[in-house]
C-alpha cells in the first residue's frame, strides 16, 4: 500500500488538529508559554543592549545571550523546575492526542489527562523516552550510520507504548520489526518537520510561525504510525 507522502501529511494533520483545536491549545500551553517568553527575553536583552539586528538573529538561532540581565534570566527556580517537568508532561499528552486523533475520535482534555496517569502510562513513558534516548546516544557515539538507522528504527515506539500498552522494552521491539523497509516515509516527516522549523532564524515572528507551523504537523507521525500498522 502506498503511503501518503510528507508533504500531504501536513493537510491531513492540520484538519485534524482544527477538528480538536480547543484540546490542542490546551496540550501546547506550556510550550507555547515558553515560546513567548524566549521572544520577549530577546525583545528585552535587544532594549537593554542597544538595537542589533545580528544579536537579534543570534538570539533566534542559538537562543538568548547568557550574559544578559535580562528579569527572565534570574526567574526563580521554582518556575524553571515547573516549566521543565510541564514540558515533558505536555510531551506525553501530545503523543496521546496526536495518536487518539489521528485515530479518527474526538478527543477532550480530560480523556487525554486520564490515559495518561491510567495503569502508570506515565512512568512507561519515562522510561521509553530514557531508553530510547540513551540508545541513540550509544549509536551516535559508536558510529553515525548506526545512530541514523536506530532514529527511524526506534520513531513509532511511543505510540506503540500507548496503542498497544506495551513494556517499554516491547514498544522499541515492535517499532524495530514495524519499521523494517519504512525508511523513507519516516525520514520525510522528520525533514519536513525540519523545514517547518526554518523560520524559527528570523527575530521575533520566526519562533511564532515555526511553533504554529510545527503544532499544525504534530499528528503528521501518529498518522504514518497509522498508515504502516495498517500495512502490516
Amino acid at each position: 500500500k502506498r503511503l501518503t507522502n510528507a508533504f500531504d501529511l501536513f493537510g491531513k494533520s492540520y484538519t485534524i488538529v482544527r477538528r480538536n483545536l480547543n484540546t490542542y491549545a490546551l496540550v501546547y500551553a506550556i510550550p507555547a508559554a515558553m515560546m513567548i517568553a524566549g521572544v520577549i527575553q530577546l525583545i528585552d536583552d535587544n532594549r537593554s543592549n542597544g538595537w542589533s539586528w545580528g544579536q537579534a538573529f543570534s538570539s533566534s538561532v542559538w537562543g538568548p545571550s547568557g550574559g544578559s540581565d535580562s528579569s527572565f534570566e534570574t526567574a526563580s527556580a521554582i518556575l524553571a523546575i515547573f516549566l521543565f517537568f510541564g514540558a515533558i508532561i505536555s510531551y506525553f499528552l501530545a503523543v496521546i492526542l496526536n495518536l487518539r486523533a489521528a485515530q479518527g475520535k474526538t478527543v477532550s482534555f480530560s480523556g487525554v489527562w486520564h490515559e495518561l496517569w491510567r495503569n502508570g502510562l506515565w512512568f512507561k513513558m519515562i522510561g521509553l523516552g530514557l531508553l530510547t534516548i540513551l540508545i541513540l546516544i550509544a549509536g551516535f557515539i559508536l558510529l553515525i550510520i548506526p545512530g541514523i538507522i536506530l532514529l527511524w528504527r526506534l520513531y513509532l515506539a511511543p505510540y506503540i507504548l500507548v496503542d498497544k500498552q506495551t513494556t517499554s522494552m516491547d514498544a522499541l521491539s515492535i517499532s524495530w520489526n514495524m519499521t523494517k523497509g519504512y525508511a523513507w516515509p519516516i525520514y520525510s516527516i522528520i525533514l519536513f518537520s525540519v523545514l517547518l522549523s526554518l523560520p524559527s532564524i528570523l527575530p521575533f515572528v520566526g519562533g511564532l510561525i515555526s511553533f504554529v507551523l510545527g503544532v499544525a504537523y504534530a499528528a503528521a507521525p501518529a498518522l504514518r504510525y497509522q498508515e504502516i500498522k495498517k500495512a502490516k
